[in-house]
């Protein structure tokens, strides 16, 4: 029986041709990062891991630093821009094109390296590696523990990577390209639009040292996630009585204060502890606590702890308050790498609790900016789709795409 991508790649159009990512001529995988970062160095040098790959694009919300001594220690772990890093470990398989932005940061054991000079196969592999048929085939590639799945180098080389004709492949690019910028816009948005409410938080803390001091405890009712931990899903389908799952991961990989959906889903039942929306979800690592609003309802995973605020106005204070204070907070986490964010350590902490008219002057504020983030994250997710619709007739053949001279930016 033929697999998703082997069916694919018996579809394609006349005139194309399917080479190892290994056979490439002008591809170079560089192989892996670090093994062995050491702790957290603040205004050390950026390092890249699986974390920080979402969706095709490259995140450095916050950043895990290493010192310049571990950096130059591991010289080929070193990216350029216009690199192309590929999770390992994990969710094997996505991928991102490493911008100016990362230029010269290092990388983990968890992400794979892959060089090319030519801008366009750069693209295209990039692409390439985007697609579900290629997602699905290092998962079933990747070997060891559900957590730990990790697809080898050898594996990667192996991954077959259809070649259309240089001018239709040119053109294609080029819409892809058109959807990108639309993409990164929308980006922008939504992070200006967190800015200004973190900004618009600030103002409002100016005057916090007439508020009383309460212990985080006493404001909301605090549990600690318990869902079991999940499989990945072998056929990919889901029942219709499920309940969006979040992980730690879902917390830890938010680029923006506020979860809509997870990457999993557990079925419903009645031991399943449910959070309602509004609540915020609590997850740590080294470098930090990070917290999101979650906007639907979700149940918490081992690692995560639930805060449920009594009011709008309570949850949107408490959020920023929270992403203020990442750093600091980060103390209430137990365990090498700080995952283990302790309950009653979280709950005893105190913070400043303003009158509630100025709670919800800010959540007026904070609710409109949110919803700003929100469409332009729906946006986001129509042009995936989109996207992957483009992809997917272009490889099918349905989508004919005219020959152009015009070179990839």
């Amino acid at each position: 029986m033929l697999d998703g991508l082997q069916e694919r790649l018996q579809r394609l159009p006349e005139g194309w041709i399917v080479k190892r990512l290994g056979e490439l001529q002008s591809v170079h995988i560089i192989g892996y990062g670090i093994t062995r970062p050491g702790d957290h160095a603040e205004n050390g040098v950026g390092m890249i891991r699986a974390t920080d790959i979402q969706n095709g694009r490259l995140n450095s919300g916050h950043p895990r630093r290493i010192t310049h001594q571990v950096h130059e220690a591991n010289l080929r772990s070193q990216v350029q821009a216009g690199d192309i890093v590929v999770i390992l470990v994990g969710r094997v398989g996505d991928a991102a094109i490493v911008t100016d932005e990362f230029h010269h940061w290092n990388t983990s054991r968890t992400v794979g390296i892959i060089r090319t000079a030519d801008p366009e196969e750069r693209a295209w592999l990039s692409l390439w590696l985007g697609s579900p048929e290629v997602r699905q085939w290092c998962e079933r590639w990747a070997t060891g523990s559900t957590l730990h799945r990790t697809l080898s180098l050898a594996a990667l080389r192996d991954l077959p990577v259809p070649l259309p004709p240089v001018g239709p492949r040119g053109a294609l690019l080029r819409v892809i390209q058109i959807l990108e910028a639309k993409n990164v816009t929308n980006v922008h948005i939504a992070d200006c639009a967190t800015a200004l409410s973190d900004a618009r938080f600030a103002i409002e803390t100016q005057e916090s040292k007439g508020w009383p001091e309460r212990p985080i405890g006493t404001l909301v009712e605090l549990q600690a996630g318990a869902a079991p931990r999940l499989r990945p899903d072998k056929d990919g389908t889901r029942t219709e009585d499920v309940i969006p799952f979040a992980a730690p991961a879902d917390v830890l990989q938010s680029d923006l204060p506020h979860l809509y959906r997870t990457e999993r889903s557990l079925a419903a039942g009645d031991d399943v502890a449910l959070c309602d929306p509004g609540s915020l979800l609590v997850a740590s690592r080294e470098d930090g606590v990070r917290v999101v609003r979650s906007e639907v309802l979700v149940a918490a995973g081992r690692g995560v702890l639930v805060l449920r605020p009594e009011s709008a106005a309570d949850s949107y204070w408490l959020l920023h308050e929270i992403r203020s204070r990442s750093t600091e907070l980060a103390a209430s986490a137990q365990g090498s790498a700080g995952r283990e964010l302790s309950r009653r350590a979280f709950s005893s902490t105190k913070v400043r609790w303003p009158p509630e008219e100025v709670r919800k002057r800010f959540a007026r504020l904070a609710d409109r900016l949110h919803a700003r983030v929100r469409i332009a994250q729906a946006e986001n997710e129509t042009l995936r789709d989109l996207r992957s619709r483009v992809l997917d007739g272009f490889l099918n053949g349905t989508i004919a795409l005219k020959q152009t001279q015009r070179p990839l930016d």
